[in-house]
């Protein structure tokens, strides 16, 4: 490269300040003597060199950085072409308030290069807001035992929306991820979604019991008995393409038998009625539509205070103080001599459900949190989702992430929040399996994986649930599983014969701080890719950073070399003028202008 062509590249923008410095006092020592001038030749094919520099630096950055595409058009304005005004108006509606909720969650998740979320983490992001906000377990976004990426979460809208709408989002996943507007749009659909079904099965309930779902107005007693009548289809899990008149009046007539607690749920449906329209007396379908919609939302938090009664029956008979867990044999003792029947399942299907705890041979344990989450336990079901229990463990998790707002975090800082915000005492033990986490992966401790979610079922044992890996459970809801025809409980006899063949209660053996032996380090992120793309992102900006500082040292050290040459000119100066006139004019050079480009 010659001269001439160095000094007319343009620098890089983030090396041009110190870089300009240089040029400066190179031009303007451009009518000083010819020691000067020898010092600019010396200088000048390092300037070249260090702008060469600093252009192919920033060429790499350009290229490690790469940014995802940014979609061409809003996601609303496209759906507005696809959808009906009326799931638009709802899901609108709600965007400002899922987004809220979505936030903290989405913080802490690993991103692409535009900022949006991958179809794992959006998956998963979206099964922990539906299961927190509603108790709702959504087809399509419980991993159902597998991978996070094993299913995208485009497959939850299911086939009742338009087939180009569910195009539009899983072209959105792949292509660009979705960002936290994204994300709360695709939410406030599948909620829209799920209000259109309640619709649908609410109209069959108002054919049912002979009142036109247009143009009815119904008093106040009539309104109540639609609603108790719908819920009752509800809670019985009929499907809604099973749904006929003389179905819906059987539930209705035998919902008590088969569910104990539908006076307590009578009571609550009414509260709701009250509550979102306190002083009607005539009742159209839309009102009672909108009550519909609000008790959807309200009953799985409603009813997760059977949750918590049957998680309080089997804490009462934990086996150690904190362990989160109690003997196969207390488990069926409860069933045999205390009528509680509930807890009869099969060993076989507790291992499928992933509740059970067979790390000590001979005293097969349950898992309380894995059992009280478990697909068991979930109740009323739609077409799009299960009404299960609320995870106990998302206010523990969700404190770290607000904390770190990251997606990984130092063993220290979790610790700091844990003790200053949970109040939290760990043994040593615990505080040791949380650096080896760190140290499996270079220093940090990555939030949204099995590792952590091991570490804390075991500082949480009662609240948080043991993970399993991918594949290796199946947890199935009763109905699904005898559908499959397999067995759900356990006859008296296999019962009694754990209880028979179960060994005297021991000391704990497994060690200090740990609420069972069950620790391994198997890993498995909720979006692995993502996790290594933002871990090679940063090792990227820290070589840049650092090949930056280097250049502008260099530039640096090069200006003091030429200032340091510059200080000699007073004396070649004095020389030149002890000569004659006309060889001291050939002494000097011409007289260059900043912005100008010149051959040297």
């Amino acid at each position: 490269m010659d001269t001439q062509h160095c000094l007319q590249l343009s620098f890089h923008k983030e090396s041009r300040a110190g870089v300009r410095l240089f040029v400066k006092y190179l031009l303007m020592s451009s009518s000083r003597p010819s020691a000067s001038r020898s010092a600019r030749a010396a200088a000048l094919p390092i300037l070249c060199g260090l702008i060469s520099f600093s252009r192919s630096v920033g060429a790499a950055s350009f290229l490690g950085d790469a940014k995802v595409p940014a979609p061409k058009e809003a996601i609303l304005s496209e759906l507005e072409k696809m959808m009906a005004s009326d799931h638009l108006l709802r899901a609108d509606a709600k965007l400002a308030t899922l987004e809220q909720a979505l936030s903290p969650i989405f913080a802490s998740l690993p991103k692409n290069a535009r900022g949006a979320v991958r179809p794992p983490a959006a998956r998963y992001a979206l099964h922990r807001l539906f299961i927190q906000r509603h108790a709702w377990q959504f087809r399509g976004l419980d991993s159902k035992g597998e991978a996070w990426h094993s299913e995208s979460p485009a497959a939850a809208l299911g086939g009742r929306v338009p087939e180009d709408v569910k195009q539009l989002f899983e072209g959105r996943l792949q292509e660009h991820g979705l960002d936290l507007h994204e994300l709360a749009v695709l939410a406030a659909t599948l909620e829209a979604i799920v209000h259109g079904e309640a619709d649908t099965r609410l109209e069959a309930t108002f054919m049912a019991l002979g009142h036109p779902p247009r143009g009815s107005n119904l008093n106040k007693s009539q309104a109540s008995d639609v609603i108790n009548t719908y819920m009752a289809s509800f809670v019985m899990g009929v499907e809604l393409a099973k749904l006929s008149d003389a179905t819906i009046l059987e539930k209705r007539e035998t919902v008590g038998e088969s569910y104990p607690t539908w006076p307590d749920t009578q009571d609550f449906l009414q509260h709701v009625q009250d509550a979102i329209l306190p002083n009607t007396t005539a009742f159209s379908f839309v009102d009672v539509s909108d009550v519909v919609a609000e008790v959807g939302e309200r009953y799985g938090r409603w009813q997760n205070s059977e949750c918590m009664d049957l998680k309080q029956m089997l804490l009462a008979r934990e086996e150690h103080p904190g362990t989160g867990r109690i003997r196969l044999s207390d488990f069926y003792s409860l069933a045999l001599h205390e009528d509680k029947f509930q807890f009869s399942e099969s060993t076989s299907y507790l291992r499928q459900l992933g509740a059970l705890d067979e790390s000590e041979a001979g005293t097969p344990r349950v898992i309380i949190p894995n059992y009280i989450y478990g697909a068991s336990n979930c109740v009323a079901s739609s077409g799009y989702y299960y009404v299960c229990c609320i995870d106990s463990c998302e206010g523990h998790l969700s404190q770290v992430e607000a904390a770190v707002e990251s997606y990984e975090a130092e063993p220290a800082d979790i610790l700091r929040t844990l003790s200053r915000d949970r109040n939290v005492s760990l043994a040593l033990a615990l505080e040791r399996r949380l650096g080896q986490i760190a140290e499996h992966h270079g220093g940090k401790v990555p939030l949204h994986g099995r590792l952590f979610a091991q570490w804390l079922h075991h500082v949480f044992p009662r609240d948080c649930p043991y993970p399993h890996m991918s594949g290796t459970t199946n947890p199935q809801t009763a109905d699904q599983r005898e559908e499959a025809g397999e067995t759900v409980g356990s006859t008296q006899e296999e019962m009694l014969h754990v209880l028979e063949t179960t060994g005297r209660k021991k000391p704990p053996t497994h060690e200090d701080g740990m609420c069972s032996h069950m620790w391994t380090m198997e890993e498995e992120l909720i979006d692995a890719t993502a996790h290594e793309d933002m871990k090679k992102s940063k090792q990227h900006k820290g070589f840049h950073s650092a090949l930056r500082g280097l250049f502008m040292a260099a530039a640096m050290m090069s200006v003091v070399a030429i200032m340091v040459k510059m200080i000699t000119c007073p004396l070649e100066a004095t020389i030149a003028g002890s000569l004659p006139p006309a060889k001291a004019s050939m002494k000097q050079g011409p007289v260059l202008e900043l912005g100008k480009t010149y051959a040297v």
